[in-house]
């Protein structure tokens, strides 16, 4: 049994970004009393923190740096390359174009490539789909943290190497802190002041958001040392947080965030084992947005009661992320698991 609560947490925060974009996207009214309850953006950097954690710990777990990057393949690839091909593919359906005009324009393999290479800014939309006045055109608005994702993994080899290196190794998470804190606020400020939004796309890059993952990663390092004051943590965390957030700053809110998401995820025994029947958290996060907008684009909302919709809507994406899960995702990280023994067994 896991001595932790990460499986509920990232449940729980894929779940707030579920009910946010429905919120969002439907555009309902009588939703809107509930999104100051539901921040997407709140969920995303908490599982940035998440992440921080739990790769570090998956590297130092790992035979040799090849095993991790296999094991970080087997987890994000699957699933995130069965989104988009089903999107591809189910949404053409909804098209304004014929199936053969959808399957034959350059869009749609410009949309797939893009996608794949963790581009998706390059082509976030499919040809003819979700055309609607009022409703953005892109399909999957969610993935966008996946490429800041992929970049961490891709650096924490390098990372970890040097702060393995450093005896005093709060302060290279101290300056990475402060570095990527500066980035972020700069780069917001630059965007306001010029109202270029290129600068605010820049700004929620990976430097943009190392202040979260490193938290993760320090913790993980200090795991003790939180354990011991672990009350202490999260009530001062608390109280920056919701000051921060009165305020509207985001300059000690990567750090007082990770404080209260790791006081839950070391508290509350009974939710130790709340995946043992599945970890439904990452398919929740890639399948929901393009359900919503079918949903939205077909009128539902509007042609029948908005909650009973949002509920159908929650039960299919649920259904879906259940299916990725048991079908794709699981075989794939049992394969990555048995690469991983044999190579401890055969050295």
């Amino acid at each position: 049994m896991r001595q932790n609560n990460f499986n509920f947490l990232r449940f729980y925060f894929a779940f707030v970004v579920v009910i946010g974009h429905i919120i969002v996207i439907s555009e309902v009214k009588d939703f809107q009393f509930l999104a100051p309850y539901f921040s997407t953006y709140t969920s995303v950097t908490a599982f940035f923190c998440i992440s921080g954690f739990l790769i570090t710990q998956s590297y130092f777990n790992s035979a040799s740096i090849r095993s991790y990057f296999r094991k970080r393949a087997a987890r994000l690839l699957p699933a995130y390359v069965l989104v988009i091909v089903l999107s591809a593919i189910f949404l053409s359906l909804l098209s304004q174009y014929s199936i053969s005009e959808y399957f034959k324009n350059p869009q749609l393999l410009k949309y797939v490539l893009a996608n794949l290479s963790f581009l998706n800014f390059i082509e976030p939309n499919l040809p003819g789909v979700f055309l609607q006045k009022g409703l953005s055109p892109d399909v999957n608005g969610a993935l966008w943290t996946l490429k800041v994702e992929v970049c961490f993994y891709l650096i924490v080899p390098a990372l970890l190497l040097l702060a393995e290196r450093i005896k005093r190794k709060y302060l290279l998470f101290i300056g990475l802190y402060l570095l990527s804190i500066i980035y972020k606020n700069s780069l917001e400020y630059i965007s306001q002041v010029n109202q270029n939004n290129t600068y605010a796309m820049l700004a929620h890059q990976l430097p943009g958001f190392i202040s979260y993952f490193v938290c993760g990663i320090a913790l993980f390092y200090y795991q003790s040392t939180f354990q011991k004051y672990k009350i202490r943590f999260l009530i001062s965390g608390l109280v920056v947080y919701l000051l921060e957030r009165n305020l509207e700053l985001e300059i000690l809110t990567p750090l007082s965030l990770s404080l209260l998401v790791f006081t839950v995820a070391f508290s509350i025994k009974q939710l130790n084992s709340f995946g043992k029947y599945g970890d439904i958290s990452y398919g929740l996060y890639l399948f929901h947005c393009p359900i919503i907008k079918a949903a939205t684009y077909l009128g539902y909302f509007q042609k029948y009661n908005p909650f009973f919709v949002a509920l159908i809507v929650i039960l299919v994406v649920v259904g879906v992320s259940l299916a990725s899960w048991h079908w794709v995702e699981k075989g794939f990280l049992k394969r990555a698991h048995s690469s991983r023994l044999k190579t401890i067994i055969n050295t």
